[in-house]
Order: structure tokens, then sequence, then C-alpha cells
């Protein structure tokens, strides 16, 4: 049962959305692939690809500068050993210290670079090894005399090539970290392209999903709405406009409903009015007219019969010239009252014109139809019209009956009545007379 509640709770939240809400989710949904992909496609980009080239980029710049510029000053530093061991002189010898300076400020800043790069300490400490041997080696190299300068100078140029060796370790190790940062990149571009392309099939998918969200929250409303209207339009009044989402159009939907209801309260009404007498609220004389020839087609295609009678107040012109046509009206009225008061349930009383009355009694031969017109007379006589003055006064009717025959029409019946009524009226009137 809270299953139940709850579930139903949820429908009522969604069903409160406005159209507005509706149209957002729908669009969210449709565009939300695209935004997830694209975030993601640029932090992938931007961790993947543009931080690790940066990094590689000032590496290399950071490594490769030094590197290249110790490069430069072996050939110095070698150059100056081999003339300062042919030729001896300090000025030599002042090159050398000079460049022994330059390559240790460049060893430094290898130092500086190679902390934030681990990969090229090993290297790097083995460059620094060598090149402490080649100072070692430098300095046990003799001027001038070839015979023991020799083997120091051999030892020389053998720690400067293992110096330059190591130095093109580091740069290739730099070259195969950029290859590395070059297959990460490309990767990494292939899984943006496979990113994209499942977001854009995600996109197409959602932005369907997307238009069926707001086809339920607006199309179908709205096809539903105008459906509605157009069954009213075509006189189908029966079916209310069923419209829960969005608010809007279920607001409509229910001023639409609310209208219908309205037209055919007004319709009934302006329909009743049509078929009531306004002054004693009996059924009119176009009602009279309908119901007869009804029930004249149902006594033609079977056994029904129907008795009529028609009444006429008895003196009526003088009751008027006596006490008003305002009393006349209040007389007509509780006449009506009367014959309604002692008429059967499916019996019709009509006001016939003026002041006379008709009533249909369904069913009903002349035995029973003469005992009802009597009850009918009776109660007539028997309830004294009440003035606005506060007098009460007797009014008789005179009745006529006729009984359906299978070869009488509605002239025919109503003239019979009539003649019956009439002759009611000649007997002394406050009678009842059944037509042969």
């Amino acid at each position: 049962m809270e299953n139940i509640d709850s579930f139903t709770r949820i429908t009522r939240w969604f069903r409160s959305f406005s159209l507005r809400v509706w149209l957002s989710v729908g669009i969210s949904i449709a565009l939300l692939p695209l935004v997830v992909a694209t975030l993601y496609g640029y932090a992938h980009y931007h961790t993947q690809i543009v931080m690790p080239f940066r990094d590689v980029l000032n590496a290399q710049h950071r490594l490769l500068l030094p590197i290249e510029r110790i490069q430069g000053e072996l050939w110095d530093i070698a150059e100056a050993v081999s003339d300062y061991s042919n030729e001896g002189g300090e000025r030599y010898r002042e090159r050398f210290e000079a460049t022994e300076r330059t390559v240790a400020q460049h060893l430094s800043e290898l130092e500086g670079v190679v902390t934030a790069h681990g990969q090229f300490r090993p290297i790097l400490d083995g460059v620094e090894q060598q090149w402490s041997g080649l100072l070692v080696a430098a300095g046990e190299v003799r001027p001038g005399n070839r015979a023991t300068a020799d083997p120091a100078l051999h030892r020389f140029e053998s720690a400067i090539a293992e110096v330059g060796k190591r130095l093109e370790t580091m740069v290739e190790g730099i070259r195969q970290e950029n290859e590395r940062t070059h297959a990460t990149a490309l990767r990494a571009m292939r899984q943006l392209e496979i990113i994209a392309t499942l977001s854009a099939v995600l996109s197409i998918l959602l932005i369907g999903a997307g238009i069926i969200i707001i086809d339920r929250a607006l199309i179908a409303s709205t096809d539903a709405l105008v459906d509605g209207a157009m069954r009213i339009a075509a006189g189908d009044r029966e079916r209310e406009i069923d419209v829960q989402v969005p608010p809007e159009l279920a607001a409509v939907a229910n001023a639409f409903n609310v209208m219908t209801k309205q037209i055919v309260r007004q319709e009934n009404e302006l329909s009743a009015a049509a078929r009531t007498d306004g002054l004693t609220g009996l059924a009119n004389r176009r009602e009279f007219d309908r119901i007869l020839a009804q029930q004249l087609d149902a006594a033609s295609e079977g056994t029904h019969i129907f008795s009529l009678l028609l009444l006429d107040v008895d003196h009526f012109k003088t009751f008027n010239d006596t006490y008003g046509h305002l009393a006349g009206d209040d007389a007509l009225r509780q006449i009506a009252a009367s014959i309604k008061a002692a008429a059967r349930e499916n019996d019709v009383a009509f006001r016939y014109g003026g002041e006379e009355f008709a009533v249909i009694l369904p069913g009903l031969r002349a035995e029973d139809a003469y005992q009802a017109a009597e009850r009918v007379r009776q109660k007539i006589s028997s309830s004294q019209v009440i003035l606005q003055d506060g007098r009460m006064l007797t009014v008789t009717v005179s009745i006529g009956i006729a009984v359906h025959g299978a070869s009488k029409g509605a002239p025919e019946i109503v003239e019979i009545a009539d003649r019956a009524l009439y002759a009611a009226k000649a007997d002394g009137r406050n009678t009842v007379k059944l037509a042969n």
C-alpha cells in the first residue's frame, strides 16, 4: 500500500511540471551527452595530450640546451688539452679551466631539471662520474713529453668519449620519452574519436527520448485538446477532454470541460424552457403536439393505448373580469399544481392554451381514464385558489375525454376530446364527459 501511495505521489509530482519544465527536461536530455562529452573531452585532451606535450617540450628545452652546450664545450676541452699536451703553455690551461667552469654550470642546470624527471637521474650520475674521471685524467696530462703524455692523454680522450656517449644516451632517452608521449597522445585522440562517436549516437538516441518527452508533454496533449474541441464543435459533449500534463494545457482542458458543462446546462435549460409553459410550469402546446405524435406512433405499431383529457376552467373570463388578470394567473398556476398532484407518474400534463389544459394518460382505456379525470376534477374543485390579498375562491373545470382508436390521427382525437369538453360545459360545467 505504501508503494502504491509513493508511486501516486511521484506521478502527481511529475504531472505538476509546467510546460517550461517539460521542454527544459527534453532539451536537457538531448544536450546532456554533448555537454558531458565536451567536458570529458576537454579534460581528457588537457590531461592526456596538452599537459604531457607541454611537459615533454619543457623537459626537452631544459635538458637538451645544457646537453648541447656541454657537448660543444667538450670539443673545446679536448682541443685545449690536446694543444697543451703538444705545445704546453698556460693559455691552454686557462682555456681548460674556463671551459671546466662552464661545463660545471651546465651540469648544475641539468641537476635542477633531472630532479623533476627522475628517469634521467642514473644517466646524469654516470655523466658526472665520467666528468670527474675526465678532470682527473686531464690533470695527469703533461706538456712537451709525448712519451709520458700519451697514456694520460689517451685516458682523457676515453673519458671525453664516455661523457659524450652518456650525454647521447640522455638525448636518446628524451627522444624515446617524446615518442611515448606522442603515442599516448595518439591513443588519447583515438579515445576522443570513440567518445565523440558514442556521444553522437547517444545524443541521437536521447534526442529521440527528448522528442518523446516533449511529444507526451505537449504534442499529445495538444492533439487531445484539439480533438476534444472538435468533438465539442461537432456536438459530442458527453466525453470530457482528458489532458493531465502539462498543467497549462490541463488548465485549458478543464476550462473546456467546464465550458461544455455550462453549454449543456444552458441548452437543457433552453430546451426545457422551449417545452415548458412559463406561467404554470406544465409542458406547453409544442410539447403536447410532440408527445401526442409519439403516443400515436406507438399505438399504430402494436397494442399501445392511451387517453386524452381536455380541461377548461369554468367561467374564467368572469373570474378575470372580477378579480383581475393577476388573480387569474394565480388561479391557473394553482390549477396546474392540482392537475400534477392528481396525475399518475407517467401521465403528462400540458397547458393547452389560455385557460385550457390537457393530460395524456398512457395505457388507460375509457373507464380508467374517466376515473382519472374525476380525480383531477375533484382535486381542483376541493382545492381553493388563494389570491394575493388572502381571499380563498373555489374554481372548477370541465373535462372531455377521448380514447385512442386505431383509425384516429392527432386532429381527430383532439377534436373528439374537444367535443366531449363542450358537452361537459353544456351539461352544467364542473363535470366529466367521455366521448362515444
